[in-house]
């Protein structure tokens, strides 16, 4: 195997998405801390905001999801298809979390 085929990222479109949704529940749960009325429900997360504010919990959450991304273009080496499954769980998930979290924030200034 060649040098630069070793170090090939796979799953370029699903980590990119993965990333981008993570960067989104990073920045709703910044958007409704700030508020004053939502507090972080994760209790590791919080730990972490509690002791290093929000700086804390961004280095936490994108620890996460660098440990997903080396995880799944571990996997991608030996399985594609499981590491593309792990990352479409894995997006739509924080999908989810990134909708309720608007939900809240629109529900908190009346707006739904």
């Amino acid at each position: 195997m060649s040098r630069s085929s070793r170090w090939t990222v796979r799953l370029l479109y699903e980590t990119s998405l993965f990333v981008a949704v993570s960067v989104f529940d990073i920045l709703m749960t910044h958007r409704l801390i700030r508020t004053g009325r939502f507090h972080e429900s994760n209790p590791v997360a919080k730990f972490f905001y509690d002791h290093w504010d929000m700086r804390g919990m961004v280095g936490f959450k994108m620890t996460m999801v660098a440990f997903v991304v080396v995880l799944t273009q571990l996997i991608a080496h030996r399985h594609l298809q499981r590491a593309a499954w792990v990352l479409r769980l894995a997006i739509c998930v924080v999908s989810v979390v990134v909708i309720y979290s608007l939900l809240l924030l629109l529900r908190s200034r009346g707006l739904v």
